[in-house]
């Protein structure tokens, strides 16, 4: 079965992990994937050095008819089975010119609970629905929100996403890491590993880390990401006077690491679908912080971590304090939280529930019995 991936950009982000892992999980027996990019990033690269063919097709105009030329033209000549695409303009784009290229399988993906405010978005959103065999949300809430805005029910399904257990598993030097960071042995580090965006609650973590200081003089944060926020978000790291606190790391590749070398960490966004921070963090055995927002419920509970309300810095204050009290029972919510990583949220998973809907939607019944994802690049 050949499959065509759409995305708009392939460079750091959790939608593109998700085809990272998807392509590395597919059996190569059954499955021939091929991704396609409007932007070549560091994704891209990974993917290519896991053997698999990028086609990067540059969108060179917001309206870009030439785009839509360029993708019918690579899904009839790769004669492609199913396209799955990926973020607004792959949905828009890559969905348009499979419905012109006559493709029989046709899946888009919706990652977060915002995708269809625009009455634009929606509008186009809803008429393509109209052409589209599945609709995946990767949460509940995800699903729930597209079906308030108009999607039909039967065309949405959810498969939540994946992590790969495994990139947790191997020995690490905390010590070393953390000297590395500007860190001591004896500090309690809480990660936050997002995009540095107004969306994704930097400056509620500085508030609340500000309301601490006094608190909890051991206490770091790491910053791990970088963005357009940037600017703004050390700006107010100064003004509270925690520059000694805050440790900015930017970009970094083994985002898995910083969670295993920190006590537990903070997703505090105003909006999300379901977050592969939070899956990491399980995944590393460390207790999460979550705003109470999109999927992160059906990630965080109380066994696992703590939930807050948005865009409050006190109630984040008042988790904190919570896991930097006791030490001895954030690690037990750890321990939990990484089996339940193991039981709900395996790439493994997240592979056979995306190839059983390609086999149902293309129309074969003998699904694959199991999927054995490849080894890490």
């Amino acid at each position: 079965m050949r499959v065509l991936l759409v995305i708009d950009e392939l460079d750091i982000g959790g939608t593109e992990q998700q085809i990272v892992e998807l392509v590395r999980c597919l059996p190569r027996e059954r499955y021939a994937p091929l991704v396609c990019c409007f932007r070549y990033g560091r994704k891209a690269a990974e993917l290519e050095r896991m053997g698999t063919r990028v086609v990067h097709l540059e969108k060179q105009a917001r309206i870009d008819v030439g785009l839509v030329r360029r993708l019918v033209s690579l899904m009839q000549t790769e004669r492609i089975d199913v396209v799955q695409t990926f973020l607004v303009g792959a949905n828009l784009w890559g969905r348009l010119a499979a419905l012109i290229a006559r493709v029989p399988v046709i899946i888009a993906s919706e990652r977060n609970v915002d995708v269809w405010e625009e009455p634009t978005k929606r509008c186009l959103g809803r008429v393509l629905a109209l052409g589209t065999d599945r609709i995946v949300a990767n949460a509940e809430a995800v699903r729930a929100y597209l079906i308030g805005r108009g999607a039909a029910p039967k065309r949405v399904v959810t498969i939540r996403n994946g992590v790969d257990l495994e990139r947790f598993a191997g020995a690490l030097d905390v010590p070393a890491l953390r000297q590395s960071l500007g860190l001591a042995a004896d500090d309690q580090v809480a990660a936050v590993v997002a995009r540095l965006e107004p969306q994704k609650g930097h400056g509620v973590v500085v508030e609340a880390a500000a309301r601490l200081r006094d608190r909890f003089p051991r206490l770091r944060y790491l910053f791990v990401g970088g963005g357009s926020a940037e600017t703004v978000i050390r700006a107010e790291v100064v003004r509270h006077g925690l520059a000694d606190r805050i440790v900015f790391t930017g970009f970094r590749t083994d985002s898995a690491d910083l969670v295993r070398a920190a006590d537990f960490s903070i997703l505090v966004s105003t909006k999300e679908g379901l977050s592969n921070t939070l899956l990491e963090s399980l995944a590393a055995g460390r207790p999460v912080i979550a705003s109470r927002v999109g999927g992160n419920a059906e990630v965080v509970s109380t066994d696992v971590g703590l939930l807050v309300p948005p865009q409050d810095p006190d109630a984040l204050a008042q988790a904190v304090a919570h896991l930097a009290a006791d030490p001895l029972a954030a690690a037990r919510m750890g321990e939990r939280g990484r089996e339940r990583a193991r039981r709900e949220f395996s790439v493994t998973r997240m592979a056979a529930e995306t190839a059983a809907l390609y086999e149902e939607l293309g129309g074969r019944r003998q699904l694959p019995a199991s999927v054995e994802c490849n080894a890490a690049s």
